[in-house]
């Protein structure tokens, strides 16, 4: 240990330093213990926080145009973690980094984003369908959805400005307990 360095990445760690001699051999093992700090200020963290930022796109008005490209803006920016992340693993088929998933599942979730939001931008040229509706009746209380009739009866019919603020909350509500529950779920999985 005399002539040990300290190294930058790696750090000796002297819980079970075993010296023993096993038919005139001398085994001696050491344990090394890999200094995260560097990996979570410049991977876990932007990668978490842009997860959790996906889903304040609904939030954006559509009439700002801004919604599809902060999406698309957030998506790209995990293909680059991705591409990132793949340079800096060994290749390996036997098993699956976790946070390598973890940035996988984010993707998949902002691919999913952005077909919604985008779905939602081009539904809004027609009237919206009964299923929305149905499922934004508090923000549409002028019409008696239960006696069904808004299904035949266009001029009573509510227009998109009426059910989209609605729309957009509850798919920021269902994609931020999404993502928070992800990041809780391999944050936790990654620290034991």
């Amino acid at each position: 240990m005399e002539q040990f360095e300290e190294n930058s990445e790696f750090e000796i760690s002297t819980e079970n330093e075993k010296k023993s001699n096993i038919n005139a051999r001398l085994v001696i093992i050491i344990n090394l213990k890999r200094r995260p700090l560097f990996y979570i200020f410049t991977s876990l963290l932007p990668v978490v926080l842009l997860h959790l930022l996906n889903s304040f796109v609904f939030l954006l008005p559509s009439q700002s145009g801004e919604k599809t490209s902060m999406a698309v803006s957030i998506l790209l920016s995990f293909q680059l973690f991705l591409s990132i992340i793949r340079d800096s693993l060994p290749e390996n088929s036997l098993t699956v980094s976790l946070f390598s998933l973890y940035v996988s599942l984010a993707n998949f979730t902002s691919v999913v984003i952005v077909v919604v939001n985008i779905l939602l931008l081009k539904m809004k040229e027609k009237p919206p369908p009964k299923w929305i509706v149905r499922m934004c009746k508090k923000a549409l209380h002028k019409v008696d959805i239960v006696s069904d009739n808004v299904q035949d009866d266009e001029p009573t019919r509510p227009k998109w400005p009426d059910i989209e603020t609605e729309l957009n909350r509850i798919c920021f509500a269902c994609f931020i307990v999404f993502s928070s529950g992800l990041t809780a779920v391999v944050l936790g999985m990654l620290t034991t």
